[in-house]
């Protein structure tokens, strides 16, 4: 058995549809505190609501080419986090907001499942 169906089977990678690899990078990024961007990107994907998805849908009702809905949202948020600087100059206050993002998307996310119960 080759080891990507092993894993697949195990339910780590392959058709998994739970496993999000850009969250997981957007995680690492914003726990580190180099990106508010990816911080809040993550933040959005674990309480379930997309910000690309919303700027997809924009461009989509403005009657934008296809492969343009597909690929703005992705040239716009590295645009974003390379300007992070200018606009956040201060690097420990970034770190807070990123981290803060992230506890606190994930917290949301545990009193909902748990309000839901």
């Amino acid at each position: 058995m080759r080891g990507s169906v092993r894993l697949a089977s195990r339910g780590w990678g392959g058709s998994n549809p739970a496993v999000n690899i850009f969250a997981v990078n957007w995680f690492i990024k914003g726990l580190r505190g180099n990106s508010v961007t990816f911080a809040l990107l993550f933040a959005s994907f674990v309480v379930g609501y997309s910000l690309s998805q919303l700027i997809h849908a924009i461009l989509e009702k403005l009657g934008v080419h296809w492969l343009y809905v597909m690929i703005l949202p992705v040239v716009f948020f590295t645009w974003l986090a390379k300007r992070e600087d200018r606009i956040m100059p201060d690097e420990s206050q970034r770190k807070r907001w990123a981290r803060g993002l992230i506890a606190g998307s994930i917290l949301l996310a545990m009193l909902v499942g748990w309000i839901r119960k």
